[in-house]
């Protein structure tokens, strides 16, 4: 058989062998990815007496009666992977961001941002002013977002991925549950007092 044949047969064959040992080994990681991120959520649904989506890496279920959601994300922009612990809550009103990202001088304090259509709102809001449990988050560590949605209806806390294991545990989800339930009943009576005083302002 003419050589220039064979050659090209036994290219064939390599080209062959090497897309059959890539794509075995692309559905080797994806099955071991699933379910290294299986044995990752299923304690958080326990926590919640929820169920796991294991296309969206989402656990929901509920946590003293409300509803919540914890879940891997893309960043804004795209950038990196950020873990968010929601919980529903729809008292209305408006909605404000709070973010907080690690101080750029050890001994500085973290550098905090507030946004607001009614900015003054964050002097109601007193439990902003003390750093969250480091089971929470760390804040000199770790940037970090607090927000209140209403037109979704959920306060939610936003914090960074270091790799994709970087997955809270039971323990640590309940304490951002707790974190996000407190904040959440001062939002709600922080919310009714304006709606009582717009309609204050209406009848007068």
């Amino acid at each position: 058989m003419n050589p220039y044949v064979l050659t090209g047969l036994a290219m064939c064959v390599i080209v062959f062998l090497a897309l059959a040992a890539t794509a075995y080994l692309a559905v080797f990681f994806n099955r071991r990815a699933k379910a290294d991120l299986q044995a990752a959520l299923d304690p958080l649904a326990e926590l919640v007496h929820g169920t796991v989506d294991l296309e969206s890496a989402t656990v929901t279920g509920t946590f003293d009666g409300q509803i919540v959601a914890a879940r891997m994300a893309n960043a804004d922009g795209g950038v990196g992977r950020v873990f968010q612990t929601e919980l529903v809550d729809p008292s209305g009103g408006i909605g404000w961001v709070y973010t907080s990202s690690p101080p750029r001088e050890k001994d500085n304090e973290p550098r905090i941002e507030f946004d607001s259509d009614m900015p003054a709102i964050r002097e109601s809001l007193s439990l902003l002013d003390t750093a969250p449990p480091e089971k929470v988050v760390d804040a000199r560590r770790e940037r970090f977002r607090l927000s209140y949605d209403p037109e979704a209806g959920y306060l939610r806390l936003v914090k960074g991925m270091k790799t994709r294991r970087d997955i809270p545990d039971a323990e640590h989800l309940r304490a951002q549950l707790a974190f996000l339930e407190h904040h959440g009943d001062e939002n709600r009576a922080v919310q009714e007092r304006l709606r009582a005083v717009g309609t204050e302002q209406q009848t007068s």
